[in-house]
């Protein structure tokens, strides 16, 4: 009844697995959501450090973060996005100083010139068991031990442990490891989300067990997709984020 996309990506793997319709909406019926305040934030704060980590180590300073950020703010024309959100959160001067602080919430997780990055928004494609992925990944290093540390900048707040586990918050840098083991047979020993607002890192040792679950979830998302697909029949996970869902005033579940 609907073709399944040709790729799925961490992302959208997390996104079926929290809500199936959610994921027809975004993904089969291509049903875009507007930006909103804080993911024009995260957007913000990555392009700017992703710049930011291109100069030279000795550059790496608060002064210059702060020239980025204005560099990038007129070279992407981030006002005229900010003011076109239709649920702002404050004033440009607020949304300035939110991505400030975050950009310079990083020295107290790490020192930019000590930092070396090998890859920043890298692109992989991987087949795991069959499944075609595709992602980007935020930044990665090579450690000590030649292996590789994934990380993903989060300007967002630390998910509870009673909603969310350590394991589903690392998951998709999971996948990523996967990716790049299947891809490019390059070992990953560490995963880290920085969470920029709360100056914390949060790091996972990524052991064999933990890429076999992993690797389990994908190939058993792919298969309920497929049998979705060729059904019609996506069901509605109902719980309290539906109030946050943009999807929720057409959703079969909240229309009956």
């Amino acid at each position: 009844m609907f073709d399944p996309p040709a790729y799925l990506s961490p992302s959208s793997i997390t996104t079926f697995r929290e809500c199936p319709m959610k994921y027809k909406f975004s993904k089969i019926d291509k049903i875009q959501e507007p930006p909103t305040w804080f993911t024009h934030l995260g957007t913000f704060v990555h392009e700017v450090l992703e710049h930011f980590y291109q100069l030279e180590a000795s550059e790496r300073t608060v002064d210059t973060v702060r020239t980025t950020a204005a560099a990038r703010w007129k070279e992407s024309d981030w006002e005229t996005q900010v003011l076109a959100l239709t649920k702002p959160m404050g004033s440009i001067a607020d949304f300035k100083k939110a991505a400030f602080e975050c950009m310079t919430n990083l020295w107290s997780i790490e020192d930019p010139q000590q930092t070396e990055l090998t890859g920043m928004e890298h692109e992989v494609l991987a087949n795991i068991d069959g499944v075609q992925l595709k992602g980007y990944i935020d930044r990665f290093i090579i450690g000590d031990d030649g292996n590789v540390i994934i990380s993903d900048y989060k300007t967002g707040a630390i998910p509870n442990p009673r909603f969310k586990s350590e394991d589903d918050k690392f998951f998709q840098l999971l996948v990523y490891a996967l990716m790049l083991q299947e891809a490019d047979q390059e070992e990953t020993s560490k995963l880290q989300l920085l969470y920029l607002k709360h100056s914390a890192n949060h790091e996972m040792t990524v052991t064999p067990v933990r890429l076999a679950v992993a690797r389990g979830v994908i190939v058993e998302t792919k298969e309920l997709i497929d049998k979705a697909c060729e059904t019609g029949e996506f069901s509605c996970n109902i719980s309290k984020l539906c109030d946050w869902c943009f999807h929720k005033s057409y959703c079969p579940a909240h229309t009956k």
